[in-house]
C-alpha cells in the first residue's frame, strides 16, 4: 500500500537541497514573472504550465487564483524522475498592498491562511485530508520581489516586498503517470480553491 512519506517530501526534508521555505519564494518568482495573459494560474487545460520552468529537477504547478464553479483539468507531461512542487492553497502578501512593513505583511498571510478549513488531496490511490495536510504549512521569508508588467495582480510594475504563507506538497521523483485533485477552502466556505492534473511521463 502507497503511504504519504513514499510520495511526498518531509516538512523537515530539503528536497534537492533547499527547504520548503526556500522552494516557496522559488515558485513564487516563477509565477508572478509570467504575463498574466498567459499565465498557468489561468490556464484550463495545462498547456501554459511549462512556461519558465527552469529547474531540471523540479516542475511547479500551481492552483488557480480565485474560486470558480468549475475545476480545472490540466493535461501535461514531465520527464521522468522530476519532482512536482505546488500549493494546496496559499497567500501573497505585498508591500503597501498587504500591509506597509514586514510585521504587517507577515500578519495578513497568517490570518489569510488561519482562516484555511478544508484540505484535500489526491494522488492516485492515496488521499490526504485536513489532518495529514496540516502538517505541510509553509511560510516563505520576506524577500524583495520584481513585478513585471501585465503582472497576475494587475499591480504597477515595481521592485517589493512579499511574504507568502500556504499548504504545499513536494512531490519525491515521479517514474509513471500520476492524476493529482486538490482543494482548499477558507473556513467560511466562500473561497475554494482547486485544480485537478494528470501528469504522465516521458
Amino acid at each position: 500500500m502507497v503511504e504519504l512519506k513514499d510520495l511526498i517530501f518531509g516538512i523537515n526534508e530539503r528536497p534537492f537541497g533547499l527547504s520548503y521555505s526556500d522552494w516557496t519564494v522559488k515558485w513564487w518568482n516563477w509565477i508572478i514573472q509570467i504575463p498574466k495573459e498567459i499565465n498557468p494560474l489561468f490556464d484550463i487545460n495545462g498547456k501554459n504550465a511549462y512556461l519558465n520552468q527552469i529547474d531540471s529537477n523540479v516542475f511547479f504547478l500551481c492552483q488557480t487564483l480565485e474560486s470558480s464553479d468549475k475545476i480545472p483539468v490540466r493535461n501535461i507531461k514531465i520527464p521522468k524522475e522530476t519532482s512536482v512542487f505546488m500549493p494546496i492553497i496559499n497567500w501573497i502578501s505585498i508591500l503597501h498592498e498587504d500591509g506597509e512593513n514586514d510585521q504587517e505583511l507577515l500578519s495578513t498571510a497568517r490570518e489569510r491562511m488561519n482562516a484555511v478549513k478544508d484540505l484535500q488531496i489526491n494522488i492516485n490511490e492515496l488521499e490526504l485530508t485536513t489532518n495529514q495536510l496540516k502538517e505541510f504549512r509553509v511560510q516563505s521569508p520576506i524577500v524583495d520581489m520584481f513585478l513585471p508588467k501585465k503582472n497576475i495582480f494587475d499591480h504597477p510594475s515595481r521592485k517589493t516586498r512579499i511574504v507568502s504563507d500556504g499548504f504545499w506538497i513536494f512531490l519525491k521523483p515521479i517514474s509513471d503517470s500520476i492524476r493529482i485533485e486538490s482543494l482548499g477552502s477558507c473556513s467560511s466556505g466562500i473561497t475554494k480553491i482547486g485544480v485537478d492534473y494528470n501528469i504522465n511521463t516521458f
